[in-house]
Formats: structure tokens, sequence, C-alpha cells
């Protein structure tokens, strides 16, 4: 019996090693088989071979789908098309990996590719979203009768709907544009119409604006108009032709108003959009960047007068959007630096300087670019990698977008993200108790860098379906809807810097409310965990698929990997409800850990 364990480990230890090697050869690529064309000669061997276990298949799907030439996709292609063929998440996986081989070095696989479209209508929502995105990726004609259906039904969900119409834009043709326009009709929800109007942007610029026109006459100050003026943002000279069109529309003050607010939180302050929305909103134009001496004489009010607690809060409001660029606790946005220790690092007035004139000292890291594309897209964000193939940015919004570098037409050195005059949204004073609380941060008190670990970034769960409303949910609804669930059904939230999160921010009215949160942590080292949980609200607590009921304090041995946190609570009408969570080593384990921050 010991014999035999110890000949199948030898032989798994074996197989391990010579799987490290044929990796190793494949990313020596064509310099070894220079008389193979591909770059993954040996790892295609092994994954014909069939001798490839589950657990190897995804890495070595990746490898060929990042590194192969049209041959090698087509094997990858051929294997995901059927259906018994790959287990669900990876055939899902595999269709993107395909997608960003064409945009990114313009690979596809070779023959015919029509096989694909039966999977934009797949039962399997992740299939059927990654279908579509690969299609579009393709420009896939074929597919095209498929997105119109897709992107004209009113009951399909709202990121499928999105994909196709994405889709039937990148695809192109009347037919595409005349499904669009036919979305951008008011009998449609006003969702779809900003969808539709968004990819005109791309297909017909003067009718997008027509449309654009209408749209935002017909707009409430609480409809999402984001993804229209995002559309344009990314067009060249979009936002011309915008303001042209916006001219003579009939909008209402309160919605223009949002739209200015949205336009500067994602570092755009275009000269005629913003003069036409400022105009009608009745918001002063930009003022220009103080002078030196009006620097002093703001540090002397801001030391007398500033409220930390205060500026805590503006540095929240979602219509500033400070924590889309900035983190603080390694919590909130990658464009800008991080503040945690700003304000114990650097002089006043350099804060000062920094809020109202951004442009003045940009770091070298965060110098933004901007890409003109040969579509007429214009890309803006800061560059975080690129090769020969390929540029990687982060843009305004958080977003990571990658595009390919021969589809680049210009380059050019951009401004800071922050926009010039985004204080104007701000009274006097509340200029002042911002500065305050951003000098404050990183220096001995209530702002100091925490030493306790404590979850500073929560996903909050979109729309979460009835079953884990209405009582307290199985563990087989948490594994389904939770465990399962894809990363658009959550957004961020962020803990105040005590590490407190106010859950009044969740309330979408004074009703009491449910809410789902999630907080993650990354395991590196196994070992036992000590999580304390600090709510004045009903909650229920699972650690991965282990409920914890009602425990606020308890003790788990976790394994290497990542581990979500899920918290069930009752936000009811009581005064600031609030959630905090600590999770500590205790002083015998060997775990170690840390507790997933960023966006």
């Amino acid at each position: 019996m010991f014999a035999a364990n110890a000949q199948g480990s030898h032989r798994e230890s074996r197989f391990a090693i010579n799987f490290v090697c044929v990796v190793l050869l494949a990313i020596m690529g064509s310099q070894v088989y220079a008389q193979d064309d591909s770059a993954v000669g040996p790892v295609m061997k092994l994954f014909k071979s069939g001798r490839l276990p589950p657990e190897r298949q995804g890495t070595v799907v990746e490898m060929i789908c990042s590194r192969g030439n049209a041959n090698d996709l087509r094997v990858i292609y051929d294997q995901l098309i059927a259906p018994e063929s790959f287990s669900v998440e990876l055939r899902s996986q595999a269709l993107d990996w395909l997608a960003v081989a064409a945009t990114t070095r313009k690979i596809i696989p070779r023959g015919d590719l029509e096989a694909v479209v039966p999977l934009t209508k797949a039962a399997d929502k992740r299939l059927q979203l990654a279908a579509i995105r690969l299609t579009a990726a393709w420009k896939l004609n074929s597919a095209s009768t498929s997105l119109q259906s897709i992107a004209s039904n009113k009951t399909v969900p709202a990121e499928i709907q999105r994909a196709a119409i994405e889709g039937l834009v990148a695809i192109g043709g009347t037919d595409s544009q005349a499904t669009l326009l036919a979305l951008t009709e008011r009998e449609q929800p006003l969702a779809v119409r900003v969808l539709a109007v968004a990819g005109l942007v791309s297909l017909d610029l003067q009718v997008a604006c027509q449309q654009a026109a209408a749209l935002v006459a017909d707009a409430q100050a609480t409809d999402n108009l984001n993804p229209m003026f995002n559309a344009f943002f990314d067009r060249k000279d979009g936002t011309d032709a915008l303001a042209a069109s916006l001219k003579t529309a009939k909008i209402s003050q309160d919605v223009a108003k949002t739209a200015l607010r949205y336009m500067y939180s994602v570092g755009r302050s275009d000269p005629a959009l913003s003069t036409v929305l400022s105009e009608v909103a009745g918001v002063a134009s930009d003022p220009p960047p103080p002078t030196q001496e009006e620097v002093a004489a703001l540090a002397e009010e801001v030391a007398a007068k500033g409220d930390a607690a205060r500026g805590e809060m503006i540095f929240r409001r979602n219509d500033l959007s400070c924590l889309r660029c900035h983190a603080i606790n390694r919590a909130g946005g990658q464009i800008g630096p991080d503040l945690s220790a700003v304000g114990g690092s650097s002089p006043l007035d350099y804060i000062i300087n920094s809020i109202l004139n951004p442009n003045l000292a940009v770091k070298e890291q965060y110098v933004t670019k901007i890409f003109v594309l040969e579509s007429g897209k214009v890309l803006t964000g800061v560059v975080v990698d690129r090769d020969d193939n390929r540029v990687v940015v982060r843009d305004a919004q958080g977003k990571i977008v990658t595009m390919a570098s021969v589809d680049i037409e210009e380059e050019a050195e951009g401004k800071s993200m922050m926009p010039q005059g985004l204080t104007k949204f701000l009274t006097h004073e509340e200029t002042l108790d911002l500065a305050k609380f951003i000098a404050e941060l990183g220096k001995p008190g209530a702002y100091a860098i925490r030493k306790t670990p404590v979850v500073q970034r929560w996903r909050v769960m979109n729309n979460p379906p009835p079953e884990l409303i209405a009582g307290v949910p199985h563990l087989e609804h948490i594994r389904q809807l939770i465990l399962s669930s894809q990363p658009e059904q959550w957004t961020s939230v962020y803990s105040q810097v005590s590490g407190s999160l106010p859950l009044d921010e969740l309330r979408t009215s004074s009703a009491p409310v449910v809410v789902i949160l999630q907080a993650e942590l990354q395991v590196h080292e196994p070992g036992e965990l000590e999580f304390k949980l600090a709510t004045n609200a009903v909650s229920q607590l699972w650690l991965d698929d282990q409920a914890f009921d009602s425990q606020q304090s308890f003790s788990s041995k976790l394994p290497s990997g990542r581990h979500a946190l899920t918290l069930r609570i009752e936000i009811a009408d009581q005064a600031a409800p609030e959630v905090m969570l600590e999770i500590v080593k205790p002083g015998d384990s060997s775990v170690q850990f840390e507790i997933v921050g960023g966006t």
C-alpha cells in the first residue's frame, strides 16, 4: 500500500516537473522550435494528447489563446464549440480569451466560425454573454440577426442587451444602424434608449446627436445617462457635436446639473459641452487657478475653520467621485495616488493646490495619455502596461481597457484625471472642510493609518433576488446566488477611515431595506483567523458557504486562496446604522493573509 502510494506520488511529481518544463519551453517559443510556426507547439502537443488533467486545462487554454497562431486557436475553438468538451466556466473563459486574441493580436481561428453564433442564445448567461462579446470582436456578420433579436428583446438581462448593442456597433452596417435607431424611439425604456444612442455615436455622429438631444429633453435627474455621455467622450469631436445639438434642446436644470457633475467626476471639462450644461444648470463657469496669495489665505482659513469630519462626508459624495480615483487604506480607485498618508507628508498649500489646480504638478505615474484610434474613438487614461502588440490603460472610471498597438493613430500627453473646476460644485465652506480632511490623513489621531486589519472595501449586490431578501436564505441559495455570481452584479462601497461603513448610504429611501454585502480576503499561507463584526443592525453572516448566523465574533481555519465573507443586513429605521469588520491573526497562528481592497 505504501509503495503504491509512493509510486503514484512519484508519477504526479514527475508529471508536474514535465509540465513546468513544457510551459517554459513554450514561453521560449520559436527560438527553440524554429521549425514550428507555433509559439506554443509543446503545449499544443500536451493539450491534444488527452493526458492533461482537468485542473490544468484553464492554464493551458489561456496560454494557447494568448500566444498561439490561427491553427492553434482553431483547435481551442473546435473544443469549446462541443458542449461535452469543457466545463461551462472554461467554455466562457475560452470565448473571452479568443476575443482578447482578436482585439490585441489580430489573430482569429482559421476556417469557418459560424458555429459560435448559436451560443449567442445559450441558456447559460455566462456562456451567452461571452459568445456575444466574441462575435463582436470577430465582427461576425452572420451574428447580426441574432444580436438584433437580443438587442430588441425587453425581457433579456440588461448586461446581455448591452453586449448585443455593443456587438451591433462593432459589426456595423445598415441593418445594425436601423436596429439601434429603432431602439431610440420614445416607446422604448429610457435605459435602452441610452444604450442605443451610445451605440449610434460610433456609426453616425450626427444622428446620435439628434437622438441624444431628444433623450436628454425627456430625461429626469434620476435617470442614468452616463453610458451615452461616455460614448460622446470617447469619440473625437464628440462633445463639440453634442454641445451644438443641446443648445436648442429643452433640458431641465436638474438634468443639466446631474450631467455636468458626472462629466467632471470622470475627469472631463470639455469647454463647449461644459458651457452649454453650465448655462442651463445655473452654475458658474470654471474659476481660474488660484494665485499663491489666494492659496496662502485659504490655508489660514482651512486651519482655522475646516472640519475634517464634515470633509470626509464631502469626500465620499457620489457627485464628486473622489473614491473613484483615490484610495484610502488601499480601498478605492487607482487612477490617482493613495491618500492614506498624504496629510502627514504634504504641506497644506500643496494639498490646496492639488484640489484647486490639479494640473500644476502631476506625478509621473499618474500622467494621462490620450489615444486616437483608427475608428475615431478616443481613449484617455493612465498607461499600466504596454508591449509591441497592445497598450493597457486605466480610464477615468477605473476600468482597464486594452487596445491593439496597430489601431492607434495618435498618442499625446493629457492632463490630470481630476479636472480643473471640480470644486465649483462646492460651497466655500465645503471646500475648506474637504481640504481639512485630506490634510489630516496620515497624521496621529482619528485619521491615522490603521494598524488593525479592517474591511475598507465592501461589495454590495445590485438588485438581490427575492430568495436572499424575503428571509434568511438557505446555504444552497448562498452557493447559487452569491458565491456563483458575476462581478457585474456587485458595486463597490467603502468604509470610512475609521473602518465603519455607514449603512444609510446604501438606502434608496427611508423605508427598511435588506442589503447583501461581501468582503474578500486572500489567504497566502493557511491558518486560523479571528473575525470581529460590529454592527447595530440585524445581520446574518457566512464565510464562504459556512453559516455563522448572527455571531459577531468567531474563529476559522482557512486554506490558501480567495475567500468571501457575506453579510445579509436588515437596515431598519434606527439612527445611524453601521457595520465594521476586523479580521485579525491570533498570536499563535501561522496564517498569512490580506484583505482585498482596490475598486
